[in-house]
């Protein structure tokens, strides 16, 4: 463990605050150090991965110069896949199409993915020819806490060559653009605004936008342009200029008003359209608007204005089977045909008041009377099956699959969910949906979706908190632990994990919400002397990242690891899957100790929590809630204590509510109870707010 954490203080002492490319080459410096191996490079790869730049490269201890190599047959195309790829010796003979490891007779690899802020692989950093004094564990620790560093300033780099890109986009617009200040100051202008208002730059900056002013708008016009401004933020519409020569100019103009954070005005932007040229495209536009390009029937916008009223509806959707085939059979053009074709004829055998393309090869037929849908269905199906659709080129029966709607709201969805449904049964049917049977469930999909939100908003605002709940102490009766909650701050509403819980599961986000609650709960406890526990979960487990994260935390706060403890849950800890076991045990090693949530709910393996040396038990709620009153209850907690004194196990009673509770955990001899009637949760902010004896 010192060994680990000297490299990894020498490491940070080696790259400092360098960003940038400094930093790219301080670390593969620092690395090539620390783990005495001839090569470290980072690499970054093309959107194929099929070949990888590198961006700094070590050399024997110095910098050399980068260069492009193919990844196919070499142990970095494992890595470009998502993998970490590890050969301690031997590595030309397992890879031994890879020339350049050949002729420069590389005996040891280690590899590992960089990641971008969409958690895909975009990089490699690497190490070749190790010393053999470097254990496996020193050299993923080293390499995980080094890539989230590189990924972070591979990132920015990113991101400052978007704003280059956005500058250029400016400067070389086609289109008229204006910059002013919040007093109204024209700040910048680019080319296309100087030709049409026939000046130069040097005589707009400076000036007020009034300069171009026709005089033909009142003030009127002006207070409402403001107005809306204030209100939305944006303005748009037909404005008279003047140019520089007296002449008028009609353009339609569009201002956004763009502010820092709620409320202070930081620039205006406007951007000014001949309003001859916006005449053909707002043609075009409002052709676009209402019919769908490919199959020359109405547009989906259309349709969907067309289902806004209030009253009853009935939907049909229609789709092609096979469409990809088709594709691939006759090529895009053809098929493109074969789309119009059937859609023209679906129009002509079925009176609906609106026939519209919602998609490739969809159609969606509307009736505002009611109608039998798996009538129409079934006369549909009769035709297609024994005529083909004909096209200039091509002859063919066309396979086609329903399904359909009713009600006043949602149609389009619903029809489209029954389509899912429909094709999944794998006969001719026709599933239909009414809205009225269908909003349960949609009330559960929007709550859904409402919960991502509200994820990706915290993590993108770092509004996730720590929340801390007092652990007592029962032979001291004061309170000497806190266990780490987490809850979102969402503009003022603390949301507990309830209302964002099951979305992180489904959504992958949890490991990312375990690392901003538990980054913050270090940031806290590192002003106070508590131990304090935190959440791990199988999916932290299965990111496999705890242990680099969690020993950067504890140098990054001066926190020794016997000061944290990790809860997993009982199904975590009785699991066959060997890579927990491993994490865990490694984590105990490394100082962490360890503690079982809710015993007693699920396997009680009490041969792996041997096996595990557990330092904490916690026994589940269930039986704790109602340990007063229910005897079965008490003889179940009382055997899994007699348990614990055995094994030198610490006992924690959870969900401790009432003096009565409490009286039967003292009775039992169990070590700490957790509980409201000690201590709820709460912001750490001056100190501890719990109801001490």
């Amino acid at each position: 463990m010192e060994n680990v954490l000297d490299k990894l203080r020498h490491f940070s002492d080696l790259v400092g605050k360098t960003s940038g490319q400094d930093y790219f080459d301080l670390v593969v410096l620092a690395l090539s150090e620390i783990l005495e191996c001839n090569f470290v490079f980072i690499g970054k790869l093309d959107k194929h991965h099929t070949y990888a730049e590198t961006l700094s490269l070590a050399a024997n201890g110095q910098l050399a110069d980068n260069f492009t190599y193919s990844l196919e047959h070499t142990p970095c195309e494992v890595v470009s896949k998502d993998n970490i790829c590890l050969h301690t010796s031997d590595v030309c003979t397992k890879f031994p199409k890879d020339q350049m490891l050949v002729d420069m007779g590389i005996q040891s690899y280690f590899g590992m993915p960089l990641y971008d802020s969409q958690s895909r692989v975009f990089g490699i950093l690497v190490a070749l020819n190790f010393s053999d004094r470097t254990t496996v564990d020193e050299l993923k620790i080293l390499f995980e806490i080094a890539s989230h560093r590189i990924s972070a300033e591979l990132e920015r780099r990113r991101k400052e060559e978007t704003l280059q890109l956005y500058s250029a986009m400016f400067k070389s617009s086609a289109e008229a653009i204006l910059v002013a200040n919040k007093d109204l100051d024209i700040i910048d202008v680019n080319e296309s605004f100087c030709d049409m208002f026939g000046l130069t730059r040097d005589d707009i900056v400076g000036n007020n936008p009034r300069v171009f002013s026709s005089g033909l708008h009142d003030g009127e016009f002006y207070k409402t342009f403001w107005e809306q401004i204030h209100k939305t933020g944006q303005w748009q519409g037909e404005i008279t200029n003047r140019h520089a020569d007296g002449r008028l100019l009609k353009q339609w103009v569009s201002v956004n008003q763009i502010k820092v954070g709620h409320s202070d005005v930081f620039r205006y932007t406007a951007l000014y359209m001949d309003l001859t040229r916006l005449k053909t495209v707002e043609e075009r536009n409002l052709y676009l608007l209402n019919t769908d390009p490919l199959s020359k029937l109405s547009s989906k916008a259309a349709l969907t204005e067309r289902m806004q009223t209030q009253q009853p509806k009935w939907l049909l959707m229609v789709a092609i089977d096979g469409l990809r085939y088709l594709n691939e059979a006759y090529g895009f053009e053809i098929c493109d045909q074969l789309i119009r074709v059937t859609g023209s004829l679906i129009q002509l055998l079925v009176h609906a008041d609106i026939c519209a393309g919602v998609g490739p090869g969809k159609y969606a037929l509307l009736f505002e009377d009611e109608v039998e849908l798996q009538a129409v269905a079934s006369n549909l199906r009769s035709f297609f099956a024994v005529n083909q659709v004909t096209t200039e080129d091509i002859s063919v029966y066309v396979s086609l699959s329903f399904s359909g709607s009713y009600g006043v709201s949602e149609l389009l969805r619903l029809a489209s969910s029954a389509l899912r449904e429909s094709r999944e049964l794998g006969k001719p049917s026709c599933v239909i949906y009414s809205d009225s049977e269908q909003s349960q469930k949609v009330s559960r999909q929007h709550k859904y979706a409402e919960a991502n939100n509200l994820l990706h908003r915290a993590l993108n605002s770092h509004s996730v908190e720590p929340y801390f709940q007092g652990i007592r102490n029962n032979r001291t009766g004061q309170i000497t632990h806190y266990e780490v909650l987490a809850r979102i701050n969402d503009k003022g509403m603390i949301i507990r994990p309830a209302g964002f819980l099951e979305a992180a599961q489904v959504s992958g986000l949890l490991p990312a919400l375990s690392r901003a609650v538990v980054s913050r709960a270090f940031e806290v406890m590192a002003q106070h002397s508590y131990s304090f526990s935190i959440n791990v979960t199988e999916y932290d487990l299965n990111a496999q990242y705890l242990q680099a994260f969690l020993l950067s935390l504890c140098i990054q706060h001066r926190i020794k690891p016997e000061r944290v403890v990790l809860e997993v849950l009982e199904s975590i800890s009785s699991s066959r899957k060997n890579t927990h076991i491993e994490q865990l045990k490694s984590l105990k090693q490394a100082g962490f100790k360890l503690a079982i949530d809710d015993f007693g709910a699920e396997y009680s393996n009490f041969e792996r929590i041997l096996d595990l040396e557990i330092d904490i038990l916690k026994i589940d709620a269930k039986y704790i809630r109602c340990i007063d009153i229910d005897s079965k209850s008490y003889e179940i907690v009382k055997a899994i204590v007699f348990f614990c004194r055995n094994s030198g196990i610490l006992s924690v009673a959870e969900y401790v509510s009432s003096p009565a509770i409490q009286q039967c955990v003292e009775e039992l001899g169990i070590n700490y109870s957790q509980g409201y009637l000690f201590s709820r949760p709460h912001v750490f902010e001056n100190g501890p707010k719990d109801l001490q004896d």
